[in-house]
């Protein structure tokens, strides 16, 4: 399946979407250390538009390799705002998330589940099937991404947390891209997201954003091909 410019809405079967401090810190006692309104704003179009390619686009992704200045959130949301609008999400077309019970659990009441994407829970310890009607419990990783991957209303799957989440779906083969916000500097942090190794290569990068004093940015990399 592609997005209408060749490039495919799913290469491998999912994709990671994560943000991580220098260290590779990612939480702090179940929540994010920092509070960020553009990685937010980031996250939730990545994880609603059917269509990454214009989320890519929309976040300056396609020149950040080249674009060697600062802008401020002011400036970007700015320029977002003259932007199209994006292609929203339909009962026919739309983005599954997937996190473990804990993150289900962070989650602030009036989000829960997150609006405009079928929400996955991945538990032992919650019955299998649809929970409060409202989202899908999957027993593991697998199980979840194989019925996914058989309902054609889904265009992409998201990992998006936890810890322990982020580190069985980088063992998957089937981790196809990483969606990382990339911020400057170190947090106090009690949970890190592994390493992830060679045979994922930057393809995309946003310039560099700053907002209350924290820089950080927006990259893609995906795995390598073979041949």
């Amino acid at each position: 399946m592609t997005d209408g410019s060749g490039m495919p809405e799913r290469p491998g079967l999912f994709s990671l979407v994560v943000a991580a401090d220098a260290k590779r810190g990612i939480g702090k006692d179940g929540t994010l250390p920092w509070k960020l309104k553009g990685d937010m704003r980031w996250f939730k179009e990545l994880t609603t538009c059917p269509d990454a390619t214009e989320v890519l686009t929309r976040y300056l992704m396609n020149i950040g390799f080249r674009d060697k200045r600062t802008h401020t959130w002011d400036s970007l949301t700015a320029r977002i705002g003259g932007a199209p609008a994006l292609k929203d999400w339909s009962p026919a077309a739309r983005n599954a998330v997937l996190m473990g019970r804990k993150t289900w659990d962070s989650l602030p009441a009036r989000f829960r589940p997150l609006p405009g994407r079928l929400n996955g829970v991945l538990s032992r310890r919650l019955p299998p099937g649809v929970f409060q009607g409202s989202h899908h419990v999957w027993s593991s990783l697998q199980a979840a991404v194989e019925e996914l991957e058989r309902d054609p209303t889904v265009t992409n799957i998201y990992v998006v947390g936890g810890g322990e989440i982020y580190a069985e779906a980088l063992r998957h083969p089937g981790c196809g891209r990483i969606f990382l916000t990339d911020v400057d500097g170190e947090f106090p942090c009690d949970t890190f997201l592994p390493p992830f190794g060679p045979e994922f290569r930057e393809t995309a990068i946003s310039p560099l954003v700053e907002e209350s004093g924290v820089r950080y940015r927006f990259r893609l990399f995906e795995r390598a091909q073979p041949g």
